[in-house]
């Protein structure tokens, strides 16, 4: 089978913010302009999947899933998938583009269950054979329901600011998720969690001396383990993280304070000034007094 590119333009509205919400109810097929839900395609932009009823078998890059009422889980950038099969399926989709959440990234990276669900889950899919995905029951499914109606209702009327409220809705929509995810009993999704741990100790933790020793002990993973599992999803080590979470520190410190350099390097876990504009140039290609102006 032929994969197929999805098309921005049928998702995201041009001059907007791209976030998007899509429906699916039965079994029929093309229920919106771009529908490739029967169809192997990919994407640039990430998928937030719902099952609200029914269910069928989701195909995620060469492997097959069953889903069913109550499955959420996320399709990242450029995976391909498709659904196989579908039995009286109800479903959302909330697609939306990773760089426009940017801004709000260290936040929900403080929220172990976001790490967990968003970063660990769709890396791990496959070895975990779909196992550690976020299943919710009837009561929660009701929640996030009434949370993806409102973002319907904004998206059909499109009335002035309805970007802004389905920014925040999507943000509501991840902090209830992650949320759940931190009540999963599943044995691997709990692995995930503690992995998700890790991320957001360091999130909030940044001016600690953190040794891999620490981080292990809060993973409970050895070293050898975590060093591989921890790059795998975030596409860094441990420590390497911990120095972007402390020179984004910095940056918002230098455009939202006027302290001294050396007072934000010390603040943001640089006792040495010097060491600090070191790495602060390298990451930003400019000296911090450079950045501040």
């Amino acid at each position: 089978m032929k994969t197929v590119i999805a098309n921005r333009a049928d998702f995201f509205a041009p001059g907007c913010c791209p976030i998007a919400l899509r429906t699916i109810r039965g079994d029929a097929a093309m229920q919106h302009p771009g529908d490739l839900t029967d169809i192997r395609h990919t994407h640039d932009f990430a998928e937030l999947i719902f099952i609200m009823r029914g269910g069928g078998l989701h195909w995620i890059d060469g492997d097959v899933y069953p889903v069913a009422e109550g499955d959420v889980f996320l399709i990242q950038g450029n995976t391909e998938h498709y659904f196989q099969e579908r039995h009286n399926l109800g479903m959302y989709n909330v697609m939306f583009d990773v760089s426009f959440l940017r801004e709000h990234l260290h936040s929900l990276r403080s929220l172990p269950g976001f790490n967990a669900f968003f970063f660990f889950e769709p890396t791990y899919r496959r070895s975990h054979k779909f196992q550690s995905r976020l299943h919710i029951d009837p009561e929660q499914l009701f929640q996030a329901t009434a949370l993806l109606r409102q973002m319907e209702t904004e998206s059909a009327a499109a009335s002035p600011g309805f970007d802004l409220m389905m920014l925040a809705k999507v943000l509501e929509i991840f902090v209830f998720l992650s949320r759940e995810y931190s009540k999963e009993k599943n044995p691997k999704a709990r692995s995930l969690f503690r992995l998700g741990e890790v991320i957001s100790r360091l999130e909030n933790e940044y001016l600690r001396h953190w040794t891999i020793a620490d981080l292990s002990h809060i993973a409970a993973m050895a070293p050898s383990t975590l060093l591989p599992v921890f790059r795998k999803a975030t596409g860094r080590s441990p420590i390497e993280y911990l120095m972007e979470v402390r020179l984004s520190k910095a940056a918002e410190k230098l455009l939202k304070t006027d302290d001294p350099i050396s007072e934000v390097a010390a603040a943001s876990g640089f006792p040495d000034s010097n060491y600090f504009a070191r790495c602060f140039r390298r990451r930003y290609n400019c000296s911090p007094r450079e950045y501040r102006r």
